[in-house]
């Protein structure tokens, strides 16, 4: 009997490259009035007015985007709303006198963990920082003194976005998926789009399947299909959504 020839690994049917994401910083964001007093207020933590703060913003303006910089600005612990729920009393009083960000704060089920924070945080010197696309009084808890912290929280907020912000944010979330939108394509877009991070991400993501299906780069003719498509073609109806 021949010996069995010698095992050889199999060859990888694709090639992945994985790049790590680059860390955000509140210093490369783009500031325009939509965000600029949020960020302000972010910069300077040991101005606050209390150690616990909350940051309100409308769906995917980039909340998550903006705790995860004001963590790696100030060297902080991130933490998304089912993370935290698991967090036992030992890792809780380690974050106390720290910087932490709980991003979707409102959806943190384990409620007596928000209060844990909030008094060891006032307690110890910390930093906290909540996100949220409610306002606090609106959060559902059973406990009364967590509902009582909540409606004292300090409230900054993100605007939807201007002019300005939406030309760079079309852009962004253009490249997000590997996209380049020329000059003549954003200047037909501002004046149809609604000024809303959910206009921007829905356009973006439609004019993604129309470069798949046509084979061709982004273009007027193209962005106006996607715009018509949507009902956004007149300039003049963007005042009305």
């Amino acid at each position: 009997m021949s010996p069995a020839p010698p095992h050889r690994p199999q060859k990888p049917s694709q090639l992945s490259l994985g790049f790590p994401a680059k860390e955000p910083t509140l210093d490369a964001l783009l500031v325009t009035e939509a965000n600029e007093s949020a960020l302000a207020v972010l910069g300077a933590p040991q101005s606050w007015p209390f150690p616990v703060i909350c940051l309100l913003g409308p769906p995917r303006c980039g909340l998550s985007v903006l705790a995860r910089a004001w963590c790696q600005e100030f060297g902080g612990s991130y933490h998304v709303a089912k993370e935290f729920s698991r967090l036992k009393s030992r890792g809780l009083a380690a974050l106390a006198s720290g910087f932490v960000a709980v991003d979707d704060a409102d959806l943190v089920r384990k409620s007596e963990n928000l209060l844990t924070l909030i008094n060891s945080a006032t307690a110890e010197g910390g930093h906290v920082l909540l996100t949220s696309k409610r306002h606090p009084s609106q959060w559902q808890t059973q406990s009364a003194d967590l509902k009582s912290r909540l409606m004292a929280l300090p409230v900054i907020e993100i605007g939807e976005p201007d002019e300005k912000m939406l030309m760079a944010r079309l852009e962004s979330a253009a490249e997000r998926y590997f996209l380049k939108l020329d000059p003549e394509v954003i200047k037909y877009l501002v004046p149809r789009l609604e000024l809303s991070y959910e206009a921007i991400e829905i356009f973006i993501e439609k004019l993604n399947d129309k470069v798949t299906e046509a084979g061709r780069a982004p273009s007027v003719p193209l962005a106006r299909e996607v715009v018509e498509e949507l009902g956004w073609a007149d300039p003049d109806q963007r005042s009305m959504l």
